[in-house]
């Protein structure tokens, strides 16, 4: 069909055909109506292609919502499995409690469990605010009370209250600390 369309292409530019409808055969009168699209039929193809192209996104929109959907709700999935694992350390402390354990036995399982919830913590990104004797960081910190203290420069921790966490550069708990100043001279 295409070699036909660029022979009466050619036809008609070499001047082969003249002015005269005459001349134009049946046969080339088929050929270029099948050569044409009409308006109608393009038109159609084109909503085809815009239905086609809107039902794709809708489809790309709802797979999107359902992942972040399952990641609201799943995210925290593996977080709650490290945690788990620290409430069975605290079960077996209790345990041994009640065995007539020593003071120190007890003492040692609580530590252990302590470290396994700061592994549980570090696994999630989340690292721990520590910040004795360090300047104090209002982003970071939270003062409880001020005390004069010579030895110590202005604004320095003196004591962690509570620890306080960071999930990778966020603050997700300020520490809860005591700062120093300088005794006001009179």
């Amino acid at each position: 069909m295409v070699k036909e369309d660029k022979d009466l292409e050619e036809t008609v530019n070499t001047g082969i055909l003249e002015d005269s409808a005459a001349e134009i055969s049946e046969e080339d009168l088929e050929v270029l109506e099948e050569a044409t699209v009409s308006p109608e039929d393009e038109l159609q193809e084109l909503k085809e292609k815009l239905l086609r192209a809107q039902a794709e996104v809708q489809n790309v929109r709802r797979i999107a919502a359902q992942e972040v959907t399952k990641a609201r709700l799943y995210g925290v999935e593996s977080l709650a499995r490290e945690f788990l694992s620290v409430g069975d350390n605290l079960e077996r402390a209790l345990d041994s409690c009640s065995e007539e354990s020593g003071v120190v036995l007890i003492r040692e399982g609580l530590e252990l469990t302590l470290k396994g919830f700061e592994g549980s913590l570090a696994t999630a990104g989340i690292s721990s605010i520590n910040p004795k004797n360090e300047s104090f960081d209002p982003d970071r910190h939270e003062a409880l009370s001020l005390i004069e203290d010579n030895s110590k420069e202005d604004n320095t921790i003196i004591e962690v209250i509570q620890t306080g966490y960071m999930i990778q550069d966020r603050v997700l708990r300020p520490a809860k600390v005591i700062v120093s100043r300088k005794p006001k001279i009179n």
